[in-house]
Formats: structure tokens, sequence, C-alpha cells
């Protein structure tokens, strides 16, 4: 039997020609991550079935491929190239099942494109997924009654992805927990992984991360140090393995000094982490932990020292926004030693809180899925015309990743990882980039009505 596991990509997202070469270069090669998800289905697919794992831009898809089953995960921003996909293989009469939060969030959507829908976590249901395509008695949806034990933990497949080269570094997914316990209004991770942490046992985790072949690591945990004393042994036994490795953490992993330095002693060098916001309306909306800048001072000198630097995630279109909060919120950045920092659109994605309370209201402008990225406004703002916002958008993107600021940044950090920090910065740059957001949304509004 024949599995064919496809991870589809965003066709916006391929810039266009008229974007600096370096700019396309880090777009397109800044770095190589595994698909884990597919990777994780592929460990623990039985022997008798012969699995192939297709990532979009890089691979290629051959739509007339002999397989039995044809396996496509999806995000929102993704998923209408996955039902396109899959619409291609069912034409010739292949049986195609859906995963991901998209899908399962919208499984009667995702229905008219597919066979069968895995809503949730896949490993409870996958192997009667597969016994089922074997009998010939696919059922329309997959559902497991609780989430996954993570003590049975499989390691991924990541001998089935091909070794690619990439301008910055190459990088290995990791995982050692799921699960949020914050629910925030714009976020669909507790949808799918529940509020409560799991964490994977050190015993089977441990030797996972010895025997990845890449020396850099990227843990995709949306809170690698959600609980403190875990993270706190997980960072003391891998000191010895000597990778180096970034991920996702809350700001007040500073708060805890020892946590922060054994992060770093472990091979910590960056982590991703959502400031959301960073006027007074900001904090007391998310209820961050750190509540005036002089506090996120210095929680990133403590992290600096520790020989981490901080990509921060803001996010900007909020009822509260006004332009003068995002011109404070320009000048805040600015004066905040991050490294780097991804300049994000609210998106009403579906299942949300947020996409609740703007559906009520009527405000919501587009559900073409293509455009659910971090890049579009699919909403009518409280306090601007969409025009308006767009064009302080434009603003705050513009002095932020100018190439002056871009050197400045990446000075500050020469002591850690400098061209991790410059290809960051200019990934970030790529991938905010003002012009092409307004010039595409407008576009898109002109032939359409749909959406700014």
């Amino acid at each position: 039997m024949k599995l064919l596991l496809i991870q589809p990509t965003n066709q916006l997202a391929i810039l266009k020609s008229k974007f600096h070469f370096i700019e396309k270069i880090a777009h397109s090669n800044f770095l190589d991550l595994s698909p884990l998800a597919l990777c994780l289905l592929a460990g623990i697919t039985p022997p008798d079935w012969e699995v192939k794992i297709v990532q979009e831009p890089k691979d290629t898809i051959d739509f007339d491929e002999e397989v039995d089953l044809v396996g496509i995960t999806a995000a929102t921003h993704t998923v209408k190239r996955g039902y396109e996909i899959s619409d291609e293989f069912r034409k010739r009469g292949k049986m195609v099942v859906m995963g991901g939060i998209h899908p399962s969030v919208m499984y009667k959507e995702a229905l008219v494109h597919c066979d069968a829908v895995c809503i949730g976590e896949a490993e409870p249901v996958w192997k009667d997924i597969l016994e089922d395509v074997k009998q010939g008695k696919l059922k329309k949806t997959y559902r497991s009654k609780e989430h996954f034990d993570l003590s049975f933990y499989t390691s991924p497949r990541r001998d089935l992805i091909p070794k690619r080269k990439s301008v910055f570094f190459n990088v290995r997914n990791v995982e050692t927990s799921r699960g949020c316990p914050y629910n925030c209004d714009f976020c669909t991770v507790s949808i799918v992984h529940g509020r409560k942490i799991r964490n994977r046992p050190l015993k089977n985790l441990i030797p996972e991360i010895e025997s990845v072949e890449k020396k850099t690591l990227f843990f995709v945990d949306n809170n690698i140090v959600s609980n403190f004393q875990y993270a706190k042994k997980l960072f003391r036994e891998m000191i010895p393995l000597k990778k180096k490795w970034a991920g996702q953490a809350p700001i007040y992993i500073a708060k805890d000094r020892e946590l922060a330095k054994l992060a770093g002693e472990a091979g910590c060098f960056g982590l991703l982490i959502g400031i959301e916001s960073l006027v007074k309306e900001g904090f007391e909306k998310y209820n961050k932990s750190l509540k005036n800048l002089d506090e996120l001072k210095e929680a990133l000198k403590i992290l600096k020292d520790s020989g981490i630097s901080v990509e921060a995630h803001l996010v900007f279109g909020n009822d509260f926004e006004t332009k003068d909060t995002m011109r404070e919120s320009l000048e805040n950045l600015l004066e905040l030693d991050f490294a780097a920092a991804s300049l994000n659109i609210l998106v009403p994605y579906p299942g949300t809180k947020l996409t609740a309370c703007l559906e009520r209201q009527k405000r919501i402008l587009s559900r073409d899925w293509n455009y659910y990225d971090i890049n579009h406004l699919l909403f009518k703002p409280n306090n601007f015309t969409c025009e308006e916002f767009m064009e302080e958008m434009q603003i705050v993107r513009k002095k932020f990743h100018s190439f002056k600021a871009i050197y400045s940044r990446t000075l500050s950090f020469s002591r850690i990882r400098p061209l991790i920090a410059l290809g960051v910065n200019i990934s970030t740059r790529t991938h905010n980039k003002a012009r092409f957001t307004l010039d595409c949304v407008k576009e898109k509004n002109l032939k359409t009505g749909e959406i700014w």
C-alpha cells in the first residue's frame, strides 16, 4: 500500500520578481524546516505502507502517481491550495483524507473536497483510518474522544525529508509538549490541542534530540517553558548534547534567571515571543505578566546576557488601535532591544472568539482563505477606514524594517549568531513587506470588492 503525505503552500506567498534579490533568497531559502506533522504520521504508519512526503513549494506534486491514499495537512492560509490538490487527486479516483487546524475546525467545508477529515490530533485515530482504507470502509470523520497521551509519542520519520541547502541554516523541528492554557481570543491552538499542558517524558525525548542529524533545532511548542521544573530538567539534559536551538516562550521566562541561564547553556540562541502589544491598552487586553517598558527592558537584558536573542511578535488591528497607538508601538519597538520583530495584522481565524464577535458585528470582509495570513486586513477596523489602517501599517513596517534599522539590530546581536539575526530580519522584512500588502489588497478589492 502506498501513502502520499502533502503539505501545501499558499500561492500568494510566492513573491513577485520586483523584490530585491536578497529578499527572494531569504523567502525561499532562509531555512529548511521539516514538516513535523507529516513526519509524525509517517512514524506511526504501519510498515506495510510505503510512505512519501511532499512539501510545497520545495517539491512538485505528481497527480498521476499511483497511490492508495493521499493525506493533506493544512492551516487556514494554505487550505485553499490543499483543496485544489485534493480535488485533482479525487478526479483521478484517489482517496484523500485531510487534517490540520483548519479542516478540524471547518470539517464540513473540507468534506466537500475530500473523502474524510481527521479532526484534532491524528495519533489516536490514524491506524483506524489506514485500516478502514484497506477494508474499503472509510468514514467521513475521525475524532479521538480524548487528547493523545504523549507518553506514547513516536519519533517522526525525518529520514523521509530530502536533504536541502539553505542560505542561513538547516533546522529540524522537535516537539516537547502540547496544549495552551491561555485561550487567547485570536488563537486556535487550544481548540485543537486543549488547554491542559502535556509534556513528553524526557526518557524518550532526549534520545530523539540526540539522534537528530542536524545541529540546529526548532522547538515547535507554543511555550517551551510552560512547566518551569520540566524545562529546567530538559535544558540540563540537553547541555551535553551541544545542540543549538530556537523556540517559542513567553517573556516571563526572564523572571526565573536560573531558567534563562539554563536555556542559554543548553544551546538556545533565539526565542519567538508573543509581545502582542507595546501600549497600555494592549498590556491590559492581553493581561501580560510584564506590564511596562522598563520591565520589558530588564527581561530582554537578562535573556541577552544568557546568549538569547528575541524576535517579538506584535498584533495590530485590535479595537483599541488608533493612529496614536500604532505610532507609539513603533517608537517603543525601536527603543527596545529586540533582535527582530514580526509586525502582524490581526487575523479572524475560523473557530476563535475573535471571529465569533466580528461575525456578530458583521465586520468580516472576506472568507477567501488565501488571504488569512498576517498581511491582509480581513475585517472593518474600529477607528480607521480600511485604507487608513493599511497606510499606518505601511509606515510602521517600513520604518522598523529599513536596512539601517536591520543593520543596527544585527550589530547589537553580533555576539549571538549575527548571521541568524540578519537572516531573521531580512525574512520578516520580506513577509511584512508593506508595499506588497497594500498593492495586493487594493488589486483584490478592485476586482471583487470582497477584501481590504
